[in-house]
């Protein structure tokens, strides 16, 4: 499956890379490509390099036809023939297909997307691309921070405007529920404190009592100055000396 004509690079989508073969591998896709570049220089010295060996890396990309599709990438590694350069080898790197990293970057735009736009959940973009939860997670912060760090995503507020929501039938239905929740919570709180109140009689009889006490004394000190009034309410005060 698969010859390697335009036909199937212009499918693959990928600048700067061509499909070598593609294959079947139970309900997935094994696409095999590499560079069309010719030739590369040195990043150092700028001498035309040499092509030591190739590296297979495989790196996740988005599902094509109903089946996952895992990228072969041929990568090359160079050398430099020049023995005074410090450069010695290198490989080949590509923006599209990051190093050290399991999905390709348009796969993990995608994933950003539907977290942030679709509200997709990020295991269902694992089950969907066959990787790991933590790799869809890695994916999305590394795409969706600068995303959310860049101070022109949101535009300069002139003016703001009321809701229609307060206003719709089921919203004032849900209000009158919760309105008529809280009335039932506060009847429980009062019921309660009924309770309370209840159940320390005996505080309110010492409360009574003392009420009794004091009218009693009044009555009986009427006409006595308030001075000598307070020490008869407090015994361990110093009683004043009459006159």
């Amino acid at each position: 499956m698969g010859d390697g004509t335009e036909y199937d690079d212009a499918l693959l989508g990928l600048p700067g890379f061509r499909v070598v073969v593609v294959t079947e591998d139970g309900d997935e896709l094994l696409v095999g490509i590499e560079t069309i570049r010719r030739a590369a220089g040195c990043p150092s010295c700028g001498v035309i390099a040499r092509t030591r060996d190739r590296l297979r890396v495989i790196i996740r990309d988005l599902p094509a036809f109903n089946h996952r599709v895992r990228l072969v990438w041929s990568k090359r590694r160079f050398s430099c023939p020049d023995p005074d350069c410090p450069v010695q080898t290198w490989t080949e790197r590509s923006d599209e297909l990051p190093d050290r990293r399991e999905l390709s970057a348009r796969a993990g735009r995608e994933c950003t997307r539907a977290v942030g736009q679709a509200a997709r959940s990020v295991a269902s973009l694992a089950r969907w691309l066959g990787v790991s939860w933590a790799t869809v997670m890695a994916a999305v912060r590394d795409y969706g921070t600068p995303l959310v760090d860049d101070p022109g995503r949101v535009e300069e507020v002139n003016s703001l405007g009321t809701t229609m929501r307060a206003h719709s039938p089921s919203w004032s239905r849900r209000a009158a529920l919760a309105e008529r929740a809280l009335e039932r919570q506060a009847t429980r709180r009062k019921g309660t404190m009924d309770e309370h109140l209840a159940a320390t009689g005996v505080l309110q009889d010492h409360v009574a009592m003392a009420n009794d006490d004091l009218e009693e004394a009044c009555d009986r000190h009427k006409g006595i100055p308030a001075k000598l009034f307070a020490n008869e309410l407090d015994p361990n005060a110093e009683r004043a000396k009459p006159r």
